[in-house]
């Protein structure tokens, strides 16, 4: 039965390993020197756009402070939304001192889970409950509960990015990734390191490593 329930999981285990992305032909990126990192929209967008900032700073990029940035938000009454148009664009590059933000959503976003699987002697699944959240993935058998064993799975992210320019409003870039890791904070950190490493090449703000 061991075996057949590791077979039921190895399919969780797939991931897209790249990003999708798109850049604009006509960019410029040599002008883009400071960026800011909005909030994605969607569940866990603040971690998102933490893991994103962090990404590019470790890469060199030149990054505004999230919290300074979610003042001049407040204090101007901008929305923080991946939707936001062309003038909020310049007011916030303008007010920020920034070439271009990075906006986002997260498309999904769920985390590990624990479940405890019952079957029969037939090896037919007779119940399946969920018991906590965990990093964890092979538990193998339940001592003392025979037919029974502890199945894992996996947690799922699922991102969309872009670089917009914040003197045209402009999108310069676009990236699209979805990663499944032991943990949420695991996933979401590879796809913003990705994301990162696409722009690399084509942004001489960063360094390539």
């Amino acid at each position: 039965m061991k075996k057949n329930l590791l077979f039921l999981v190895l399919p969780l285990l797939a991931a897209c390993v790249s990003p999708q992305v798109a850049i604009n032909q006509h960019a410029d990126f040599s002008t883009v020197k400071r960026v800011a990192v909005l909030s994605f929209s969607g569940a866990n967008g603040d971690l998102a756009a933490d893991l994103l900032t962090q990404s590019l700073l470790m890469r060199g990029a030149d990054v505004i402070e999230r919290q300074k940035l979610n003042a001049v938000i407040q204090e101007h009454s901008l929305t923080a939304s991946p939707y936001f148009d062309q003038a909020t664009a310049k007011q916030l590059g303008k007010l920020l001192g920034v070439d271009a933000l990075f906006v986002g959503t997260v498309a999904e976003s769920s985390p590990a889970g624990k479940y405890l699987v019952s079957t029969s002697q037939g090896n037919l699944i007779t119940d399946v409950t969920r018991v906590s959240n965990s990093s964890l993935y092979s538990e193998g058998t339940v001592a003392g509960l025979p037919n029974s064993q502890l199945l894992s799975t996996t947690a799922n992210a699922s991102l969309v990015a872009r670089m917009v320019d914040a003197q045209t409003g402009s999108i310069l870039w676009s990236g699209s990734m979805s990663y499944e890791g032991f943990d949420l904070s695991t996933a979401m950190r590879e796809i913003a390191d990705a994301f990162t490493t696409s722009l690399s090449p084509i942004w001489p703000a960063l360094t390539i490593k």
